[in-house]
């Protein structure tokens, strides 16, 4: 396999939210639907909120339970995502085997593979919503946490059901337990109950493909400067092409 395919593979890797649950009955875990509660709302207010926030940065530690082989794997990593809209994003990822760096500056995305050494860009959309969407329909690219980068979500995450579970205690912050389906795939979340509905944990339960788990730490402080968004190339690093996905 090329580097520039194993970059590929690597990041399509990344967290996709895709969709109810049934985790809780899954886990034999005793919990009731709370009717009273619309709980499609919860999941709008968050996509509102999330949509609207300028600046902010997202520390998300990601863990992957699959099978391969005939054994049951564990993956973990964690990323680290800053956003300035419109134009400019920064996720550095990081586990056993990878390091890797993206950057989106006022139109130009950039990949560096800290390890390895190598880097590509490319010139794409100017704002990130375009640049997510290009580099997915062209390059076969999906970002680690792209989902949450989106001005709206709700292109991408459309239940037709939303399921309330009830408030739940998430490290001291009172949560919103919410649960939906899309497809083979069920998905909780777990969302902020205050006036800044920020979705704190999620697990993705995926059929035949294993699940993720994610917690979410949000700092909407607007506390980086604009300068970790421009990409300065190593010394010893190697400039290599992106070629579109086929």
């Amino acid at each position: 396999m090329s580097y520039v395919k194993k970059v590929l593979t690597a990041l399509s890797l990344s967290i996709i939210l895709a969709t109810s649950a049934i985790y809780a009955e899954n886990n034999n875990i005793g919990v009731e639907q709370n009717s009273q509660v619309d709980g499609k709302k919860l999941l709008q207010d968050a996509y509102n909120y999330l949509g609207n926030l300028n600046k902010y940065t997202l520390n998300a530690k990601i863990t992957n339970y699959y099978v391969a082989d005939s054994k049951e794997l564990v993956e973990k990593r964690n990323s680290v995502v800053h956003v300035n809209r419109p134009s400019q994003f920064k996720i550095n990822t990081k586990d056993e085997y990878i390091d890797r760096t993206v950057y989106l500056n006022d139109g130009v995305f950039t990949m560096m593979d800290n390890k390895e050494k190598y880097y590509a860009t490319v010139n794409t959309g100017t704002n990130i919503d375009q640049t997510l969407v290009k580099i997915r329909k062209n390059l076969g690219i999906v970002l680690p946490l792209s989902t949450f980068m989106h001005s709206d979500m709700n292109k991408f995450i459309k239940p037709n059901k939303v399921q309330y579970f009830g408030t739940r205690d998430l490290n001291g912050v009172e949560c919103n337990y919410i649960a939906f389906r899309l497809g083979k795939t069920v998905i909780h979340m777990w969302i902020e109950n205050s006036n800044r509905p920020l979705i704190r944990s999620a697990k993705i339960i995926t059929k035949d493909k294993g699940t993720t788990d994610m917690v979410l730490n949000w700092d909407v402080e607007d506390n980086f400067k604009n300068d970790i968004f421009i990409f300065k190339a190593p010394k010893n690093a190697s400039n290599i092409s992106i070629r579109a996905a086929k």
